[in-house]
């Protein structure tokens, strides 16, 4: 019986003995094992492009637009009643005129005769004037044979009908300059150098007076309304009723075309401010618009450049560069992007105008990022401003 206890006893205690054995390997070899050495992953480089921040002086340029009108323009009507029996090649759509030019003609036979009538009224009334001064002067003698010593009276010195007769003199002359002006009428002349908008009658024609004949404008001068916002004033010194600014300098383009440049000036700004957009509008004025090479023609819609106020140590910042909050990624000494905040004095379409926040010199990232973080190592290429390389050519 022991003998087949011992044996019993055997099988359980070699399976332990080989556990315990295997185990106590395990912790040795897991004690001897040396610890995995362990790399710093380092974040990525990002690539971007950056340009350098350049400050310095500038004028302000406030752009707007608007619409050429003439500054004199008329509408020519006839002040008499006749047919039209001639017109001038030159009154013609397009046609242009001088001072005093005869632009159309009326049938002057009726006020030519009313002028030979008033004549004749003239010199009957110088007649009568002086009949009634010879009268006077034999009656004022009896007077003074039968009455000596007696001031005449003025019944006797006939002292009404000569008043009478001389306003019948100053009536007949004024009705016979009245008269001649009339006549005179008859010729249409142009008012100034300009030319024709438009015609809207023909010869053979009868007017009458009111009748409207055509529209004409000078061409000495036009004139642009140019809206001005509210937020954009502050940078311009614009002229009023109640300052002594000078004439604003303006830049015109026609829309769609910067081929072609004319040069003018804001000369006043209107009285009060446009209720419903609230904008200013400043009136600018071009001289001579229809001598130059391409003409600036009536009804042309341009763009403006309005010199404004200027300013030292301004920085231009690209629209490119900026972030929602006008935030920009700077890019410090060690290439490590940083976070500012800018308050600029002045955006556009193009550009933030900022000063004192940027010093001259300085990297500005302008590539789109996602999510940077503060201390972002990059890599950078610095390009032109293409904004400023445009306009300095």
């Amino acid at each position: 019986m022991s003998l087949l206890q011992d044996i019993r006893d055997s099988q359980f205690f070699v399976p332990s003995l080989i556990l315990m054995g295997g185990g106590a390997l395990s912790v040795v070899l897991f004690l001897s094992t040396p610890e995995p050495a362990t790399t710093e992953v380092k974040p990525p480089v990002i690539l971007v492009d950056v340009i350098r921040a350049e400050t310095g002086p500038l004028t302000m340029v406030v752009e707007t637009q608007g619409e050429v009108v003439a500054k004199t323009r008329t509408t020519l009507v006839s002040e008499v009643s006749g047919v039209i029996t001639k017109m001038s090649d030159d009154f013609i759509a397009g046609g242009k005129f001088n001072p005093d030019d005869i632009l159309i003609t009326i049938d002057d036979r009726n006020y030519t005769a009313e002028v030979e009538r008033a004549k004749a009224s003239v010199a009957s009334a110088i007649t009568r004037l002086t009949e009634e001064k010879g009268l006077a002067e034999y009656a004022i003698a009896d007077w003074e044979r039968t009455r000596a010593g007696e001031n005449p009276t003025d019944l006797a010195a006939r002292r009404p009908q000569i008043a009478e007769a001389e306003a019948n003199l100053s009536f007949a002359r004024k009705d016979l300059v009245r008269k001649e002006g009339d006549l005179a009428r008859t010729k249409v002349k142009s008012p100034y150098l300009g030319l024709v908008e438009k015609r809207q009658v023909d010869v053979g024609q009868y007017v009458t007076p009111g009748t409207p004949l055509g529209v004409v404008f000078a061409v000495d001068k036009v004139e642009i309304r140019l809206p001005v916002p509210l937020h954009e004033i502050r940078f311009l010194d614009l002229p009023d009723a109640f300052s002594d600014t000078a004439s604003v300098p303006v830049e015109f383009s026609v829309i769609g075309s910067n081929l072609v440049q004319w040069q003018g000036k804001i000369v006043r700004t209107e009285a009060v401010m446009d209720r419903k957009n609230r904008v200013l509008y400043a009136i600018a004025e071009v001289e001579n618009p229809y001598t130059t090479a391409v003409p600036l023609r009536i009804g042309s819609y341009v763009t403006a450049r309005i010199k404004g106020r200027h300013y030292e140590n301004i920085a231009q910042v690209p629209r490119a560069a900026v972030r929602p909050g006008n935030k920009l990624w700077m890019v410090n000494a060690k290439n490590q992007l940083e976070p500012r905040v800018v308050t600029p004095i002045r955006s556009d379409e193009n550009y933030l105008y900022v000063t004192g926040e940027i010093e001259s010199g300085e990297v500005i990232s302008i590539t789109p990022l996602e999510n940077p973080l503060p201390g972002t190592e990059v890599k950078f290429t610095e390009i032109d401003n293409p904004l400023i390389s445009a306009s300095n050519d």
